[in-house]
């Protein structure tokens, strides 16, 4: 009987951390822990861009923004050839839509201590838009005086398409009793309790 009991509580503990990292990542109410990063890294299925020596990170959160989600963040980070933050950078970015070739915002240049960016922008409607980060990079004998000029699509959803806390945890919690289901099955099948 120990062995179940010591299965349980292994099993309580993974549905107890994963509710509450679901909680942290999806509705940003509970912050366990703060997390660092030297800097952004990108999610691959959107467009990290390589301009001369320099690779361009985008990393919109959420990945698809949803509209009128006035949480959105468009983190960029500009690295050097050895996958670094440059540091001393300006940088501007403007959002169009990407049809009509409407400009919606234009954020004014700003200086940046490390090249990591973060702009919050709240898109007006569902559609795909164009993000134009614009940077001038200390020190740098191309782009010093001429802005490094870099494009990158981005989708914007309705966000319908994602889950409510209550349907994750429904969902982790069928699972999870699937799970012990199965253990237990197995157990009394090999006589253990």
């Amino acid at each position: 009987m120990g062995k179940v009991r010591l299965i349980g509580l292994f099993i309580s503990l993974i549905i107890v951390l994963t509710i509450l990292n679901n909680l942290e990542s999806s509705t940003g109410l509970l912050y366990l822990y703060q997390k660092a990063e030297a800097h952004f890294f990108g999610v691959p299925v959107l467009q990290n861009k390589t301009v001369g020596e320099h690779k361009i990170v985008f990393q919109p959160y959420p990945t698809i923004p949803a509209a009128g989600d006035n949480s959105t963040k468009i983190n960029l980070s500009i690295l050097d050839k050895d996958n670094q933050n440059i540091n001393a950078v300006f940088a501007s970015i403007s959002v169009k839509e990407k049809d009509t070739g409407q400009v919606l915002k234009n954020f004014p240049y700003g200086f940046y201590e490390f090249s990591d960016m973060t702009f919050s922008y709240t898109f007006p409607n569902v559609g795909t838009y164009v993000v134009t980060l614009q940077s001038k990079i200390n020190g740098d004998p191309v782009y010093t005086k001429m802005p490094l000029l870099v494009d990158f699509e981005l989708p914007v959803g309705s966000g319908n398409n994602y889950l409510s806390f209550s349907q994750t945890l429904t969902a982790y919690l069928i699972v999870a009793l699937a799970l012990i289901a199965a253990i237990v099955i197995y157990l009394r099948t090999e006589n253990k309790i």
